[in-house]
């Protein structure tokens, strides 16, 4: 009869989880027992030593700095000048209060009596010869004035610009405002004459043509560069600020 029970299938899952839970619990209890003896046996000591915290400290204070030495307080000694004669005068160290009636006084000395003796107490070693009645070593009477200095020169004035100055052509010629071409003569053109005619100029302080007298060339073209010239203008020459006359030479070249 109980045979044939039907048995459930919880009672089934109990029967067989047993041997499985017993089973994963061997398998963890290998896992540890393995890592803890793989610890142990690769155990290295250097880790330990690299695993340190290295502590920083702050390096200690500089010492304070030395006080500065404590000023002298003991008076400063000034040593005495040391005197050239042990017979010169040293002033008392009490004022009397009178006056010995064996020193004269001042008002009591007649300068112009001749006293060679001099002041009594006079600078010992004085230069014989001194003024009568005055003190030993004088330079003897005062001598008379030296001379006054003789007047100083006036200073040079400036000497007055010159009226008239020479100037070259090319300066001449470079201040010219209009500078006039001659005409060339008929005459001198049908005689065929050619050549260079130089002109003497003056200039006046406007800048005028005023005189013109020729040099040289050719005399059918001399009337022709004399025209010329004096038909010419030219800019004032001035010297120190003032207009001056100007004395030159042109040239005139006359060419077929």
């Amino acid at each position: 009869m109980f045979e044939n029970l039907v048995e459930s299938s919880t009672a089934r899952r109990r029967t067989k989880a047993g041997p499985l839970f017993l089973t994963t619990l061997g398998v963890y209890f290998a896992i540890f027992v393995a890592i803890v003896w793989a610890s142990i046996v690769f155990f290295d000591p250097r880790l330990n030593e690299s695993l340190d915290v290295v502590t920083l400290v702050a390096p200690p204070p500089p010492p304070p700095a030395a006080p500065p030495p404590a000023a002298s307080t003991a008076p400063k000694v000034v040593p005495k000048m040391a005197m050239a004669d042990p017979n010169q005068f040293v002033a008392p160290k009490t004022i009397p209060k009178e006056i010995p009636r064996d020193v004269p006084r001042m008002s009591d000395i007649n300068l112009g009596s001749g006293n060679s003796g001099g002041v009594p107490g006079g600078v010992p070693g004085g230069v014989p010869g001194g003024v009568p009645g005055g003190v030993p070593g004088g330079t003897g009477p005062a001598g008379p004035p030296p001379p006054p200095p003789p007047p100083a020169a006036p200073p040079k004035a400036d000497p007055p610009p010159p009226k008239q100055v020479q100037r070259s052509e090319g300066v001449i010629k470079g201040n010219a405002i209009r500078l006039v071409t001659p005409v060339y003569p008929p005459l001198a053109r049908t005689a065929r004459q050619q050549g260079k005619v130089e002109v003497d100029i003056l200039i006046d302080e406007a800048g005028n043509v005023v005189s013109a007298t020729p040099r040289s060339g050719p005399p059918l073209l001399q009337a022709a560069a004399v025209q010329a010239a004096r038909s010419s203008k030219f800019k004032p020459t001035l010297l120190s600020g003032v207009p001056v006359k100007v004395q030159g030479v042109l040239t005139y070249n006359f060419a077929f």
